[in-house]
């Protein structure tokens, strides 16, 4: 797709709806009509969706999520941020994928998470580089989950992008850590767009505890896991307005985000930061 002319403004809107591992076809029934809502309360240029949001913890070739996505962009007029999916090559390769799909329908490429979590290590592949999509003008950078951990992930692409978008799924071992994941990855999206110039917008799973069936050497167990639900709208042009500089959902409770960003206000914020020395030129 050929780049656009830049946009002034984006329409956002960052989902973190009551999903369920191992529940795909209602995971997806919920975020469709979620997405039909509130197109029709409101127009919407960007939805970004959370981390495995269908919620099949299954690796597959990724056939139907990226039909979903493809006919959620195009039936409902927004560019999407596809979260992401396990994806299964041909070669046997494996990788936990986000496509980012145009508001005509089309496919407009991919990004593989590069920093691994926790089991993810174990038969998934490393994705090998940045990901930035144009979207009719809007810059758009893509990482997934844990690369928010990664500074340099970020600031390699400061400057070829406006806004961040960053699937999640903040998974903690217990309870007793929702609440302190949860500050610590609002802080991170904080950190992330104050010294990088860009707004971040990460999509969470909700507050919650998860159950998920897992099938290795013919056996079935059970892994139960806890999210946080950290999503934030980061938007560091409002500064010193820390209010409005941030914008959280109430105690990690299912819900939609909405911000509208000033690509304009972004674009002097990140000026103002060469000038005082604290971004590169």
């Amino acid at each position: 797709m050929m780049e656009s002319q830049p946009q002034a403004w984006v329409r956002i809107a960052a989902l973190q709806l009551d999903l369920q591992m191992d529940q795909v076809m209602p995971n997806l029934h919920l975020i469709r009509s979620t997405v039909e809502r509130e197109v029709g309360t409101a127009p919407l240029d960007v939805v970004v969706l959370p981390e495995i949001f269908s919620g099949r913890h299954k690796t597959t070739d990724g056939s139907d999520e990226r039909r979903f996505l493809c006919t959620l962009a195009r039936s409902c007029d927004v560019h999407v941020i596809g979260g992401s999916c396990q994806i299964a090559e041909a070669d046997g390769r494996r990788f936990n994928r986000c496509f980012v799909v145009h508001r005509s329908g089309e496919e407009v490429g991919h990004y593989d998470k590069r920093a691994l979590f926790s089991t993810e290590a174990e038969g998934r592949e490393c994705g090998q580089g940045p990901g930035v999509f144009d979207l009719d003008g809007v810059r758009v950078g893509v990482l997934i989950c844990a690369d928010i951990w990664h500074p340099e992930l970020a600031r390699e692409v400061h400057d070829r992008i406006d806004l961040l978008a960053v699937p999640a799924s903040t998974s903690v071992p217990t309870e007793k850590y929702q609440e302190y994941a949860r500050t610590i990855w609002h802080a991170l999206a904080l950190t992330r767009a104050m010294e990088n110039g860009v707004a971040v917008v990460v999509a969470d799973w909700p507050e919650a505890r998860q159950d998920s069936q897992r099938v290795a050497d013919g056996m079935r167990s059970q892994r139960t896991h806890y999210t946080s639900g950290a999503t934030t709208i980061v938007d560091p042009s409002h500064r010193p307005d820390i209010s409005r500089i941030q914008r959280l959902l109430a105690k990690g409770k299912p819900g939609v985000l909405r911000g509208d960003i000033d690509l304009t206000a972004i674009a002097k914020y990140r000026e103002y930061r060469r000038s005082v020395g604290l971004l590169p030129g």
